[in-house]
């Protein structure tokens, strides 16, 4: 499986991807609410995380990554901000309790993921009832930027993958371009 590569980490965060995806915008077509507790999974160096702390005043942001050094640049970012942390995890096991989460975000992560139905179950288990699942991928099509097609997942797929599993398709969530955003409720 492909995983992002360190080495390009300026991709995380500059004009561009600022232009097309900007972190708060995204977030709130989501509907994030200003309270509650969100997980970003897949953090990376907090381009989400640290907006939606704020966006979220009223509870707490989580981020999780399988990379300590990516992290390690998450944690430099967050200046002043106090309800906002950052964990590591195992690409299947999430460091939270069980029903404890109100928001699960994941951008661009799931393509990355060998086995999808035990990912989307540990996301089950993190989700309180009427949690929300806010997801981001590729559009699966081949583009100059992004991973090769055939390692993309499209809406269709992922919807066949946690409806079985009680999740339930509220809408798509207009992104950009290159991206689409599907959003779910358990």
């Amino acid at each position: 499986m492909h995983k992002f590569d360190l080495k390009k980490i300026e991709k995380l965060d500059n004009p561009k991807r600022r232009e097309s995806m900007p972190p708060e915008e995204t977030l709130k077509k989501f509907k994030v609410d200003n309270k509650g507790t969100l997980l970003d999974i897949g953090c990376g160096i907090g381009y989400f995380t640290i907006p939606a702390a704020k966006i979220i005043n009223k509870g707490n942001v989580i981020g999780i990554d399988i990379t300590s050094e990516i992290l390690d640049i998450a944690k430099r970012k967050v200046e002043n901000i106090r309800n906002i942390e950052f964990r590591k995890n195992e690409e299947y096991s999430f460091p939270v309790e069980d029903n404890s989460i109100d928001y699960v975000f994941v951008c661009n992560v799931i393509h990355e993921i060998e086995d999808k139905v035990r990912f989307f179950a540990e996301v089950k288990r993190v989700l309180k009832n009427q949690g929300y699942f806010c997801i981001i991928e590729w559009d699966k099509r081949n583009m100059k930027n992004g991973p090769s097609v055939n390692e993309r997942i499209s809406k269709e797929e992922i919807k066949s993958l946690v409806e079985p599993l009680k999740f339930t398709f509220l809408e798509e969530v207009n992104i950009n371009n290159e991206h689409y955003g599907i959003k779910f409720k358990i």
